[in-house]
């Protein structure tokens, strides 16, 4: 099966609304279906989170924490054999050391990996906030 840039583009858009759609509705095992069972989570500060039980643990936790009205932006798309890569922007509401909320924004980068079954999932997803 021939993959184009196109499909791939369209894929990983899809996955970003998909993921959007499950932080908003602080859905954590949804935004868990979106990675690989072996995927890499790399937040800033925090130690390296691998596998999607406890992936889904990082973002329930962070939920519980208050974090709420994500919103994604793609920057940059590309892909090559059966790996791609999205560049983005967010922005959501963050939970604060010292409690509460406060809007923050920052970026992330994310690979998705081609699986079995042709669909794309997430296998690193890293990210950082702005200063």
């Amino acid at each position: 099966m021939s993959t184009t840039a196109t499909d791939y583009r369209a894929a990983v858009l899809d996955i970003a609304r998909a993921w959007e759609k499950c932080a908003n509705a602080r859905d954590a095992r949804g935004i868990a279906d979106l990675y690989t069972e072996t995927a890499t989570v790399l937040p800033p500060g925090m130690p390296t989170i691998t596998g999607r039980q406890n992936i889904q643990g990082f973002w329930q936790g962070f939920f519980d924490a208050g974090a709420s009205d994500a919103k994604l932006k793609s920057i940059k798309i590309s892909s090559s054999g059966d790996l791609a890569y999205e560049v983005g922007e967010y922005s959501a509401m963050m939970p604060q050391p010292s409690g509460g909320t406060a809007l923050g924004s920052g970026k992330y980068l994310v690979v998705f990996e081609r699986q079995q079954d042709g669909h794309l999932k997430m296998a690193a997803d890293m990210f950082s906030p702005n200063a």
